[in-house]
């Protein structure tokens, strides 16, 4: 519904995008003969309005403007839903290099990067392409066989090709940290906790001092919370995390964006909490929120400041201050009014104040400018939640919710959830 952020971000900066139409994208990369760049992202997800406002706009994208033909996809997006269906997304943004000829995946990248990661794997992709065929290097064989399950829905297929990716790849090959990540991503995806822990006490001191390291423990402490409260490995992997977020932090010279930072501030105060140790978890957050209001000021103008709104108002609530989310979020709804971003923040936020009619007057604000995709089902949640505590029926609400699910693309389908709403609207109904 937003293709005008896209547009802001990339007006000023080396790339031309073609916007949410994959078969034109295809078609221009097949008669240019060049492979098809795929972003694939949603207005809600902050890291990809990060990545595109200060990344892929960058001037030193500029080497390679004219490599591939650019295009991006928001996958909340009805008419996207075949593209979606197609390459499934397990992290919010990802990114793809596309091999217009045959549509199959030459390079994926999950999450935030640099320039000089967003050039690497532009760049690499590009090799890709022109081999054609099986690569020579048995590193990218292997990932892109990953690629290709993970496509196909084949989880351990996945899990198992990525870490043959890994095995493979040189110590000081770029592509490394990233076939970490995707392996990490894999394994969690597979429930093979104890891998993706025994791999997180492995690695975690090989991963760079970036969003690809940070990211890395991120995922290895989702795999600790999965295994036995007490298991050695998962004690020892979420005190290595800890320290090796801390080090990546407190280095001056780490390119960490300031979404990067708070994403890692987050991440740490998650992990302090669940250790225990809350007032080191707070510190955390009002760093955090330091680190956002910097970068918000700093902005030029408020769709810019808007790409850290998500975080600033989840900051402002763990830190029992949601006055300040409820101003920050109702000025931006002005701002931005044809944005269903700010009034659903906004919801939340009044709902946390126990403002019941008017969160249930945002969320209704937010709702009747949206698309039918995956975000819509939460935003439904919290309305449900709403209604529930202000004492009215949510018959109609779950029913929408359920109506919503089964219409989402097949790689975004939650069966137990579906199972869920279904069994609350049969006891409704009694």
């Amino acid at each position: 519904m937003l293709p005008a952020l896209l547009l802001i971000a990339a007006a000023h900066g080396p790339l031309q995008f073609i916007e949410d139409d994959h078969p034109k994208a295809l078609a221009a990369a097949r008669a240019e003969h060049k492979p098809l760049f795929v972003d694939l992202w949603a207005t809600w997800c902050h890291s990809c309005l990060s990545m595109q406002r200060f990344v892929l706009s960058d001037p030193g994208m500029k080497p390679v403007a004219d490599a591939v033909v650019w295009s991006s996809v928001e996958t909340e997006r009805e008419p996207n839903k075949a593209v979606v269906e197609k390459y499934p997304v397990d992290a919010w943004p990802t990114f793809l290099i596309v091999d217009p000829d045959t549509e199959a995946v030459l390079g994926r990248f999950l999450g935030s990067g640099t320039v000089q990661d967003m050039r690497a794997f532009v760049q690499d992709g590009v090799r890709a392409y022109r081999e054609k065929g099986k690569p020579a290097d048995p590193a990218w064989a292997a990932q892109r066989e990953g690629d290709a399950a993970r496509a196909r829905g084949d989880l351990k297929s996945t899990a198992e090709a990525y870490g043959r990716a890994v095995q493979l790849s040189r110590a000081d090959d770029p592509q490394r940290p990233q076939r970490l990540n995707l392996y990490m991503s894999a394994l969690l995806r597979a429930r093979d906790d104890r891998t993706c822990v025994q791999t997180g006490l492995k690695e975690a001191r090989n991963t760079p001092d970036s969003a690809l390291g940070t990211d890395f423990q991120s995922y290895a402490f989702s795999c600790v919370q999965n295994l036995p409260k007490g298991d050695p490995d998962a004690v020892r992997m979420h005190d290595l995390a800890i320290a090796r977020i801390r080090e990546i932090l407190a280095k001056p010279d780490a390119p960490l964006a300031a979404d990067d930072r708070s994403d890692a501030l987050a991440t740490l105060s998650e992990m302090l909490d669940v250790k225990g140790r809350h007032p080191e978890a707070v510190a955390a957050m009002q760093e955090r929120a330091q680190v956002l209001e910097k970068a918000a000021s700093a902005a030029p103008d408020a769709t810019l400041a808007s790409t850290f709104d998500a975080h600033r108002a989840d900051t402002y609530l763990y830190l029992k201050e949601p006055a300040k989310a409820e101003k920050l979020l109702a000025q931006r709804e002005k701002e931005m009014a044809s944005d269903y971003n700010p009034p659903a923040r906004l919801a939340r936020v009044l709902f946390e104040e126990k403002k019941l009619p008017e969160a249930e007057a945002a969320v209704d604000r937010a709702l009747a400018k949206m698309d039918r995709g995956q975000r819509r089902v939460g935003i439904l949640d919290l309305k449900a939640k709403i209604l529930k505590a202000e004492g009215k029926s949510t018959t109609a609400v779950l029913r929408e919710q359920l109506d919503v699910l089964r219409s989402l693309p097949k790689t975004q389908r939650k069966p137990a959830r579906e199972a869920e709403i279904e069994r609350q609207l049969g006891t409704a109904s009694r």
